[in-house]
């Protein structure tokens, strides 16, 4: 399984980030009032999924990233298989 991590984003007075996966479709975090705690949250999602040796991991740097590979995931393009960073 391929996962796409978004950029934590300041959206609604808070911080979270989206993930995708061609299973789950889009999803986004919970909406924290603090940065370190979105970005804590988001470090262990990485975390745990990369402990599955099926997950391969993608985390985007931009949003405009993320939006590219997640409308190119949708298309059934395949842009993020071995691309784990």
């Amino acid at each position: 399984m391929d996962m796409l991590v978004g950029p934590l984003l300041e959206r609604n007075g808070g911080y979270g980030y989206d993930t995708f996966t061609v299973a789950d479709g889009l999803r986004s975090s919970f909406r924290y009032l603090r940065l370190d705690a979105a970005r804590y949250d988001q470090r262990v999602l990485i975390a745990e999924a990369r402990r599955d040796r099926r997950c391969n991991v993608h985390i985007c740097e931009t949003r405009t990233e993320f939006e590219q590979l997640v409308e190119a995931a949708g298309r059934g393009d395949v842009p993020m298989a071995g691309t784990e960073h």
